[in-house]
């Protein structure tokens, strides 16, 4: 069994506002469901960053009023996260692209070189036959 213990925390009355908005949004049953569920995202995303880069990018207005509006609706917590998750998303993409385009590549250079000298030996053939 899991061990908890309780926390006692004071907010501004600003946040606890927003807290009871994602509450609501959220669906979740109380307030310290959301407190647990943003800790939980904290804890992880502060993991990622141990040995995170800081990086700039220019993105398309509409591209971002998009991941604003995911936001938004509790799909991350905010834009380092959802870019975080979007990158992650890409890169898992092109690892498997690479790995597995990697082995189709040996396959078809195989064939292509299998199918060339093939070629090569019906041609010897048909020359022999010629000066015969």
């Amino acid at each position: 069994m899991k061990s908890t213990a309780r926390l006692n925390l004071r907010l501004p009355e600003e946040d606890l506002r927003e807290l009871e908005a994602i509450r609501e949004r959220t669906g979740n049953q109380s307030l310290s469901d959301v407190v647990r569920d943003a800790l939980h995202s904290y804890l992880h995303d502060e993991v990622s960053t141990w040995n995170g880069e800081k990086l700039q990018a220019i993105v398309p207005a509409a591209l971002a009023e998009d991941v604003d509006m995911f936001i938004a609706s509790g799909d991350a917590t905010d834009i380092s996260q959802a870019v975080t998750l979007a990158l992650a998303g890409w890169v898992e993409e092109k690892k498997k692209y690479y790995l597995e385009g990697k082995e189709a590549l040996r396959q078809k250079v195989a064939e292509a070189v299998e199918e060339r000298s093939t070629r090569k030996g019906m041609s010897r053939t048909a020359s022999r036959m010629r000066v015969q």
